[in-house]
């Protein structure tokens, strides 16, 4: 074979396409063309978008900013219940390189405050570059009281000889309350000095407990493995405030002060004046004006209420007796009760209108004053919203009965199931809080202070005053120096967060919603 014919017989190459690398290196021109287009036009909003970005960054904390303001004025005692424009606080002021409207409405009424406000919702709206940024919050606001706190109210218990807790009876903080949250402990106090004066026998005591004691208290004044802390000196127990001499007519002059008739109404009227008060068995509601009214006895049964409108004071110099009856207090009224004799309280109820525990109602609305050495019962499924004064008295809590206050008294017992839900804003500073006014510079308490023998106002008021220095040359000299002589924030501001920025709570509506399958029976339900 030739060599021509061997090269006839081997395979032939297929031709080479030509071209192919071309359009390749023109598609990657263009790739890359678009790429850079692309990153060229976001580097471009990139820029906006930061800006946008920083901008509400800073919106959000001007509207904090803002609702620092705004509990800082709530603090002061500034006009800012009238001083405003429809509610309208501020409008576009400016703070922190941004500006704010600040707006509060009452919260009880839904319209802007008036001079009885305590509550409020406060709204603040940002703006920074256009952009805009709300927060919201509910606010309650304390004033300061210049009311010396001599009745023991920061303890939950404050006995005179005796506290004796048993069973599945607690002690427990009020969740009503504002303040639940922030307080960890509950006091108790006693000016015993003798070996188990404080006997904690309960099961289901579940909040931490402190107890106060005198210094030349027994080392074995109590039980229980409580924290004890020592009172520098003994404190005084004042008497109650004095009950009243006499009351007022709630009728003419010529009506029987012994009328208990029923009026066409159904409802059946109180008179006052030394007359016994039993309504008998039955139901009806027994309506009370604001006065000053004086019974020997007052005793209401089955299915009675008595409705206090106004500010009312009953004295009564026998026997309490409530026997599955009610003493129900309209929102604006309060009742003080002074019983001279005994009380017998059985599956009543006395408090606000909303008769759940859950539901709040100030104790500061409803005392109940005990004299002389007599017994205070409350027992079966008994509720009461108020506070418990009688320092010579014993008060126990039986069955399932639950006190919303405090209770002061000589001796004090808790058994069966029953509780006291302490409202931790009746502490104002007292006794337990040694940085109170009542104590001198050397934590000593002054000695204006043991001339206490009641709780008479004006002798509480003489012995602030008393104490009270007032340099006038130091505050005219600094009146107009805001760095030495700031404003004072003598009231306390509680406030919670309701939005912050956006709403949280729609948003996670929204995505909640969005989530559901669209045959899911959640989603079927919504659409109904």
């Amino acid at each position: 074979m030739n060599n021509q014919q061997r090269h006839l017989d081997q395979p032939r190459m297929p031709k080479q396409r030509r071209g192919i690398a071309l359009m390749l290196v023109m598609v990657a021109i263009l790739v890359t063309g678009a790429m850079a287009v692309a990153y060229f036009g976001s580097r471009d909003n990139s820029i906006a978008i930061s800006r946008n970005v920083e901008a509400s960054t800073r919106a959000r904390v001007v509207a904090e900013s803002g609702l620092d303001l705004a509990v800082a004025i709530l603090q002061t005692d500034a006009d800012w219940r009238t001083g405003h424009v429809e509610g309208v606080l501020l409008s576009e002021y400016a703070i922190t390189g941004g500006t704010i409207t600040l707006t509060l409405m009452d919260l009880d009424t839904s319209f802007p405050p008036t001079e009885s406000t305590m509550s409020v919702q406060i709204t603040v709206l940002a703006e920074v570059e256009g952009l805009f940024q709300v927060v919201k919050a509910n606010a309650t606001v304390i004033p300061d009281n210049d009311d010396f706190d001599v009745d023991f109210s920061e303890f939950a218990i404050f006995a005179q000889s005796l506290i004796e807790i048993d069973g599945a009876s607690s002690l427990q903080l009020w969740s009503a309350s504002l303040l639940a949250l922030q307080q960890q402990s509950i006091l108790l106090g006693t000016l015993s000095t003798s070996p188990m004066s404080v006997l904690i026998n309960s099961n289901n005591q579940q909040v931490e407990l402190e107890l106060y004691v005198t210094e030349d208290a027994s080392s074995m004044v109590t039980n229980s493995d409580l924290n004890v802390l020592l009172m520098s000196e003994t404190p005084p127990f004042p008497s109650p405030p004095a009950a009243p001499l006499s009351g007022l007519d709630l009728y003419d002059d010529e009506t029987d002060h012994q009328d208990t008739s029923t009026h066409g109404n159904g409802s059946r009227h109180m008179s006052s004046g030394n007359s016994s008060m039993d309504f008998g068995f039955g139901s009806g509601q027994i309506d009370v004006q604001s006065g000053t009214y004086l019974v020997d006895d007052l005793e209401l049964h089955s299915g009675e209420t008595l409705a206090i409108h106004g500010d009312v004071i009953i004295g009564i110099t026998g026997d309490l007796v409530l026997r599955h009856a009610a003493v129900v207090l309209d929102d604006d009224a309060s009742l003080t009760i002074h019983v001279g004799g005994n009380a017998s309280i059985v599956t009543s109820y006395l408090g606000n209108n909303n008769q759940a525990v859950q539901s709040y109602m100030d104790p500061n609305r409803l005392q109940l004053f005990g004299h002389n050495d007599s017994e205070l019962v409350f027992s079966g499924l008994t509720t009461m919203k108020g506070e418990i004064y009688a320092p010579e008295s014993q008060v126990e809590l039986r069955g399932m009965t639950t006190i919303c206050g405090r209770i002061a008294a000589d001796e004090i017992t808790l058994r069966g199931a029953s509780r006291l839900l302490y409202d931790p804003m009746l502490n104002n500073g007292g006794f337990a809080d040694f940085q109170s006014s009542l104590y001198d510079d050397d934590g000593a308490l002054h000695t204006e202070l043991f001339q206490l023998t009641s709780l008479d106002q004006s002798l509480i008021s003489s012995i602030l005053r008393s104490i009270t220095v007032l340099d006038e040359g130091y505050e005219n000299q600094y009146v107009n120096d805001w760095l030495t002589n700031p404003t004072d924030r003598i009231n306390e501001v509680i406030y919670f967060l309701l939005v912050y920025g956006v709403d949280a709570h729609r948003w996670e509506e929204l995505a909640h919603d969005a989530n559901l399958p669209d045959d899911s029976i959640y989603a079927r339900a919504d659409d109904r």
